[in-house]
């Protein structure tokens, strides 16, 4: 018999599933959430469209660039711990964009925000994978999935609910400061409830960090994302990393392949996009997905208030 088989389950495994749940929702909940308050922080800050822009884009930016390297320290330094820290980064993050007086305060406070959400967001199927066995495990990943779902679908009515609420000119703080009470809340059960790693989950567990492949992997999606980010506001010259961007990424696959083939810990083991079946398909889906869902709400939400004057709670 197997040693997970062996390994009875955690009996606080619903209740952790269901704090992670919340921490899940309230990070994505935040890529789709600002999108109907872009007018209203563009008139509250009295910045341009371009600089406001970034208040969308520099959050996922930030986000892309700490998902695969948070899921890799995740597995390296213990789940519970990149918890507690990604979710107090989080928070106060999310404060500093609800209190900042200034546009550039707020986009700067959103690319940490955006940073801690990508620790935490790979933790959630992290502890899925941990602590469900069998038929359990795929009702828990079909619990993140409809989160994931419902999250992005809720942020726009929610977003807009609360500016209704709280007001055009200062509402749209509201929408990061609602953040702090509710992290706060998550912190506490995380701190009770999430296991740290047992003295054999340590032993097995491998500490080394790939360091090259995160830089690659780092550099490779800044030059992807960082010019598409930059036209929104007008700037051609950052097109020019376009060029670099295949480069970087394939030499991030052939140094992860390398350093598999060595024994090493990759940051992603590339090789499952050939063996596991469904896997490769799998990602194409989910990236045609987030690219469209959430474009499009931002698109309509900004056409809808400045071109056909309707308020954030209408669109």
């Amino acid at each position: 018999m197997s040693d997970e088989a062996q390994e009875a389950p955690d009996p606080r495994r619903w209740r952790i599933l269901g704090v992670t749940l919340v921490v899940g929702f309230m990070t994505l909940l935040d890529v789709t959430i600002v999108n109907v308050a872009l007018p209203s922080i563009r008139a509250g800050l009295d910045t341009s469209a371009g600089t406001v822009q970034w208040v969308v884009s520099g959050y996922a930016l930030a986000f892309g660039l700490t998902l695969v390297a948070g899921g890799r320290l995740g597995d390296a330094f213990g789940r519970r711990r990149l918890m507690l820290i990604g979710l107090t980064g989080f928070i106060a993050s999310s404060a500093a964009v609800g209190l900042a007086p200034t546009a550039e305060l707020v986009v700067a406070a959103r690319l940490l925000q955006g940073a801690t959400a990508g620790l935490l967001t790979p933790q959630s199927s992290g502890l899925i994978q941990e602590l469900f066995q069998g038929p359990e495990r795929g009702r828990a990943f079909g619990l993140f999935g409809l989160t994931v779902s419902i999250s992005s679908a809720v942020g726009p009515i929610l977003g807009g609910a609360i500016i209704a609420v709280a007001g055009e000119e200062d509402g749209w703080r509201w929408l990061f400061l609602v953040n702090v009470p509710i992290g706060l809340v998550a912190l506490v059960a995380i701190a009770r409830l999430v296991p740290s790693p047992t003295e054999q989950q340590r032993a097995a567990g491998d500490a080394r960090i790939d360091v090259r492949g995160a830089v690659l992997l780092g550099l490779g999606v800044l030059c992807l994302l960082y010019p598409l980010v930059s036209l929104e506001g007008g700037a051609r010259l950052p097109l020019v990393l376009l060029v670099a961007a295949g480069p970087l990424l394939w030499a991030f696959v052939r140094w992860e392949l390398a350093l598999r083939e060595r024994g090493g810990a990759p940051l992603l083991d590339v090789a499952l996009l050939r063996t596991l079946p469904g896997y490769a398909g799998g990602l194409a889906v989910g990236t045609l997905y987030f690219t469209g869902f959430t474009g499009i709400f931002l698109v309509l939400s900004v056409h809808l208030q400045d071109a056909r004057g309707l308020s954030a709670l209408q669109t």
